[in-house]
């Protein structure tokens, strides 16, 4: 046993025999006769020695000569803000089968399924807002993989902890050792109602709180936290203490060989009996693959060497069915990174990063080019045919309006400037010109006759105005709804694609392979803002902003409009009835108000902030702009 204070009848040390599943509870039987019964995923397994001290349950960590607290339940409040709101989110261990039937629910939105090998601890979000999802997502903890190619590049340096582990490279004998000091992100789910919003940093934080205060295995304490993931490619969703270690090795190059041993095998009398035992996870994986193909060959009366060459070919070029029977087996390289837990493994990681990244260039930083398109002298007119009718003239006999058509003024002498990398609002009440406005800018923008703006057999509108330097205008444009999402990205990249549709509040891939015409109101929302700017264009003109939208999704789009439109070096315009939904979150570079029968008011960005403060600044004249 340990070592450990005297005995006393309160306090017992007993050995985990074997750990079982019941009714969504763990059932751990330990050396003294006694049955412990806790929560599904607690940190104890086959082996362990706990000590049982009142109301305290611990584990011992034998190569670091200490304890960890396993009985209560792990939990982590926080703050985070949405808007202008503060909400409260729990960061905590599974604890009731609620709980674990929501966690059960978001494991769909991992498309890889699976999850950890060894020791896995998820951890599950919670909010009780009545208006967010019960359980927001999870970050699941495992233990390490033993082989891995980017770790083995970045941990072949010597590392020498003060009265602990120590290696001069990542040898073999080292990772057999000290595997065991990295604890490893298997997976990570946030839901899709809230993706976008900030919250990834809160979960890679509470993940690395966890495995800090109660991870062990394998007679370690975790230094390092580790995460493997093809989406990292697409979606940076680590926070920046991650470091990026390289990228695994796959199996491309060696498929051929290790397949066609193990299959050999599997094709023998004994079957899988004969496929070599042990080696680990990599090795459990392998057998997998191999029985995989040995059933693919079966059922469609392939022999292994057609097979290979089928594993060999770029998936776009494979049949439905071969793709979805051998896709798993050919595992294509994904980037890793890893983040230390202590101050030794932090520092480490610190200096690996220095070494291995390559040099930045020091530059004098040049301030970025960003055109501008001056809006002269827009005045906005439109003229109505009334209604000629028995009952239409009676009306108007009673209110004293009398004639055949009606002339009213939307917009007189407006005057402002789009600028590159900016936003600009426009907002108003509901009738008081904002489309016209959007489309006539849109109009001038690319030296159209603005008087065709708008015409139906009713309303004829009439525009002036003028720009000096024409412009690439974008929209939101209708969408094809037989067509697939990812149908539509044109000449863009898949990693351009995935990455502004997720700033767009649209990270869930599996939507991109589906119908649009199954796709909810809002999700098109997005996806039309998201493909406006994959065109690129210089101005976005974005007409009824984010009105489509719930709360959350609204924010988390606004967050990546403004982001898109810096990063893009791209002019946005949205135009809302609802301003006071988005004003502070987008933060407009200069707003502009529309009144019906009033001149419109331009404010920029510092105005309106003093104004909101109660200041009045030099600029702002008209007394009625304070309100806004």
């Amino acid at each position: 046993m340990p070592n450990s204070p005297a005995h006393s009848p309160s306090i017992s040390e007993t050995k985990v025999l074997s750990r079982s599943i019941k009714s969504g509870e763990a059932h751990i039987r330990l050396s003294n006769g006694k049955l412990y019964v806790a929560r599904r995923y607690i940190p104890a397994g086959e082996g362990d020695i706990l000590r049982f001290e009142g109301g305290s349950v611990r584990a011992y960590v034998k190569n670091d000569d200490s304890w960890v607290e396993i009985g209560k339940p792990w939990v982590k409040r926080v703050s985070a803000s949405i808007g202008e709101d503060t909400i409260e989110i729990t960061f905590k261990e599974i604890e009731t089968a609620t709980e674990l039937r929501l966690f059960d629910a978001l494991r769909k939105f991992h498309y890889r399924g699976g999850g950890g090998a060894g020791r896995t601890i998820p951890l599950i979000a919670t909010s009780n807002r009545w208006d967010l999802p019960t359980v927001l997502g999870f970050v699941e903890l495992s233990s390490s993989m033993i082989a891995n190619s980017a770790r083995k590049r970045f941990f072949d340096f010597p590392y020498q902890e003060p009265n602990g582990p120590r290696w001069m490279s990542w040898d073999r004998a080292a990772t057999k050792q000290f595997s065991n000091i990295i604890c490893r992100i298997s997976r990570f789910v946030i839901h899709p109602e809230i993706r976008g919003l900030g919250f990834a940093k809160l979960f890679s934080d509470a993940a690395r709180e966890y495995a800090g205060s109660r991870w062990y295995y394998g007679g370690f304490k975790p230094r390092f936290l580790e995460i493997t993931a093809d989406m990292l490619r697409y979606y940076r969703f680590v926070d920046e203490s991650f470091a990026l270690m390289g990228h695994t090795e796959g199996n491309e190059h060696r498929l051929s060989k290790d397949m066609k041993y193990l299959v050999g095998k599997g094709l023998s009398e004994q079957g899988a009996k004969a496929m070599p035992q042990g080696g680990g996870g990599i090795m459990t994986l392998q057998r997998a693959y191999a029985s995989q193909l040995i059933k693919y060959m079966s059922t469609n009366k392939k022999n292994l060497p057609e097979v290979i060459e089928s594993l060999q070919y770029d998936a776009a070029k494979l049949d439905q069915e071969t793709w979805e029977s051998l896709h798993r087996v050919n595992r294509k390289p994904k980037p890793t990174y890893t983040s230390g837990l202590t101050p030794f493994s932090k520092k480490y990681v610190q200096n690996r990063r220095r070494i291995l990244e390559p040099p930045q260039r020091k530059k004098e930083e040049k301030l970025r080019h960003r055109p501008q398109w001056a809006i002269q002298d827009i005045s906005i007119t439109g003229t109505v045919n009334m209604a000629q009718t028995s009952e239409a003239r009676s009306l108007q006999d009673a209110f004293g309006f009398v004639g055949s058509t009606l002339v009213t003024p939307i917009v007189n002498g407006l005057s402002f400037t789009l600028t590159a990398g900016e936003v600009t609002l426009i907002c108003g009440a509901s009738g008081a010109g904002k489309t016209m406005l959007v489309d006539s800018i849109h109009a001038l923008l690319e030296n159209r006759e603005p008087q065709a703006v708008r015409e139906n057999v009713r309303q004829q509108v009439r525009v002036e105005g003028h720009v000096q330097t024409a412009a690439s205008v974008g929209v939101l444009e209708d969408l094809p709804a037989e067509a697939a999402p990812l149908d539509l990205r044109g000449k863009a990249s898949l990693e351009d694609f995935l990455t502004i549709t997720a700033k767009c509040g649209l990270a869930e891939p599996q939507l991109f392979v589906r119908p649009i015409l199954s796709l909810s109101s809002g999700q098109r929302y997005r996806l039309q803002v998201a493909l406006a700017f994959l065109k690129k264009p210089e101005v976005l003109i974005i007409d009824n902003f984010c009105e489509p939208l719930d709360r959350y999704t609204a924010i988390a789009v606004i967050k990546g409009v403004k982001g898109l439109s810096h990063e893009l070096n791209v002019a946005v315009v949205a135009a809302t009835a609802s301003y006071e939904r988005v004003l502070d979150l987008l933060d407009p570079d200069q707003s502009v108000l529309l009144r019906r029968g009033d001149d419109p008011i331009v404010v920029n960005r510092g105005e309106r902030i003093a104004l909101h403060k109660g200041f009045h600044t030099e600029p702002i004249s008209d007394s009625r702009s304070k309100q806004f």
